[in-house]
């Protein structure tokens, strides 16, 4: 519909026809996919399962649950984006993975956009769990494998094994991220300083996104309400 309008305003200007002739056409309204993330219970189980597993590639799901990071952005981290004395992690780039002739290859590119360039801070609470990664680590990225890079795709599905064995209904990894923003818009984040953290470009968009929190939230929330009823 864009291109189709664009392309009739310039016919205009040109004197090529005399109108747009698509003011009356309505497009189709889009619906959002509603936004799937874990519950407290939820994340607790997958959280202890991660520390008492203590397989060092797992950390990377505590790393996306307490930063809100995307996957591409996870697997594109070096150590030299982590400022462990100011405990700062530094997202600049992002990765996908590629199969070609010569087998795979672990693309890193540029953020799409100026605001995915961000600096997030990080809850001290996951810094040993980022500083034993590092102790045991021989490579420049953060999650890596012990003699050859970890796909986007396999870690996908070891992530997905994981529900399963935890009896939790399957939700994609990025379900992560919007765990991450769920549970940071339940203490009290500000849509600015949220829309930094993620990344947006608006605040509007992280509002619009995030605001539904989740049911038992909403639950507390009456009860404490319903304490003034007497």
């Amino acid at each position: 519909m864009s291109v189709l309008k664009g392309s009739l305003r310039s016919a205009v200007k040109m004197g090529l026809i005399e109108r747009e002739y698509t003011h009356e056409i309505e497009g189709p309204k889009v619906e959002e996919k509603p936004v799937e993330s874990f519950d407290r219970e939820e994340q607790k189980k997958i959280e202890e399962y991660i520390i008492n597993k203590k397989e060092n590639k797992l950390i990377g799901i505590l790393i996306c649950l307490y930063t809100g990071i995307r996957i591409g952005e996870l697997f594109a981290l070096t150590w030299d984006d982590i400022d462990f004395g100011k405990n700062l992690i530094y997202i600049n780039k992002s990765c996908h993975d590629s199969w070609g002739k010569d087998g795979y290859k672990k693309v890193i590119e540029k953020p799409k956009t100026k605001s995915s360039r961000r600096v997030i801070p990080l809850p001290k609470q996951l810094i040993p769990f980022l500083k034993r990664l590092k102790k045991n680590s021989a490579n420049e990225f953060v999650i890596y494998g012990i003699d050859k890079p970890i796909t986007v795709r396999s870690y996908q599905r070891t992530f997905k094994r994981i529900l399963v064995k935890l009896d939790i209904p399957h939700k994609g990894f990025h379900a992560l991220r919007h765990t991450f923003a769920t549970r940071a818009h339940e203490c009290g984040m500000n849509a600015k300083t949220l829309s930094e953290i993620l990344g947006h470009k608006n605040p509007l968009l992280t509002m619009s996104r995030y605001a539904h929190s989740m049911l038992e939230y909403k639950s507390d929330m009456m009860n404490k309400i319903g304490k003034l009823l007497q």
